[in-house]
């Protein structure tokens, strides 16, 4: 059977439509893990910070570990709000996808949320004052 005659028959134009969304559905997800992950890595880097500072009794610097963690899960969160909305918005609108979008949105939302007190604390003065040892 030549291609020609598959083309003819639509073999495989179900399997299209079933899947349609899924990519863009799925890396939403896939970017709110990032954008999780981002956050955890900032709490970490920022542990280890506090704890040198207490090492060295005096404040230190923010390292660039935890800039890095920030901005890192902040674009991988706000990515994520855009996949999904975009997905969200798509005319064609198989239920899968959009259930999976519908799920990861306000989740991003609540993250972005996060991400934007993480960013707020990254450029704030220690609000104890210097440290005491």
């Amino acid at each position: 059977m030549s291609t020609d005659t598959l083309t003819e028959l639509n073999i495989g134009a179900a399997d299209d439509a079933e899947n349609e969304g899924w990519g863009i559905a799925s890396a939403s997800v896939v970017l709110l893990s990032l954008g999780v992950l981002g956050a955890y890595a900032f709490d970490v880097t920022e542990d280890r910070h506090a704890t040198a500072e207490l090492a060295v009794c005096r404040e230190l610097a923010s390292t660039w570990p935890m800039y890095a963690a920030a901005y890192a899960g902040l674009f991988a969160t706000v990515a994520a709000v855009v996949l999904a909305g975009r997905r969200l918005l798509q005319p064609r609108r198989p239920r899968g996808p959009v259930q999976m979008a519908g799920m990861v949105l306000p989740a991003a939302l609540l993250l972005l949320a996060l991400q934007g007190l993480i960013m707020w604390t990254l450029y704030q003065q220690s609000p104890g004052g210097p440290v005491d040892c």
